[in-house]
């Protein structure tokens, strides 16, 4: 997938974090991993995605302003995000668990059959939050009307080119 799909899911989930988290004034901290596994990285003034794009927190909401979405559909993408918020949770920290077994494996005197099998186990779990990111992210994307996914595209690229 282009690198500028992967960062227009990626800033629509960011999009549908802010919105699920603007209701109840929390803060916006989305760590993911990109297609490169590169992490993004949030400040307190920004959110910076594969350390080539930097979304500040006021743009997702001058986005939704854009999109004009409705009240329906920023409930509707608050429940999305409620929906996957805890299977995602768990599985991150059965990933730390799995990464710190890693670490402890290879200073240790495991056989590298035991620590390959537990690198293939971090893959597998890797991919199954990714997969549920991306769920999430197809989720939203039903909510949008095709004019807001489009639109939603414009002001993607438009940002991405500067």
């Amino acid at each position: 997938m282009p690198i500028i799909q992967w960062q227009c899911l990626l800033f629509l989930a960011a999009i549908s974090i802010f919105i699920a988290n603007s209701r109840f004034g929390l803060a916006v901290s989305p760590l993911s991993f990109s297609p490169n596994n590169q992490r993004s990285y949030s400040t307190p003034e920004s959110i910076i995605v594969d350390h080539q794009v930097t979304v500040t927190k006021q743009q997702p909401q001058a986005i939704i302003q854009q999109l004009n979405l409705t009240d329906e559909q920023r409930q509707k993408i608050k429940l999305i995000h409620h929906q996957y918020k805890q299977q995602i949770l768990n599985k991150k920290n059965k990933l730390a668990r799995l990464q710190q077994q890693l670490s402890d494996m290879m200073v240790g005197t495991e056989p590298v059959e035991s620590i390959r099998t537990k690198n293939q186990q971090l893959v597998a779990l890797r991919e199954e939050i990714g997969a549920l990111r991306f769920e999430s992210m197809l989720a939203t994307r039903e909510i949008l009307t095709p004019q807001q996914r489009q639109k939603f595209r414009k002001i993607l690229e438009s940002r991405l080119s500067r």
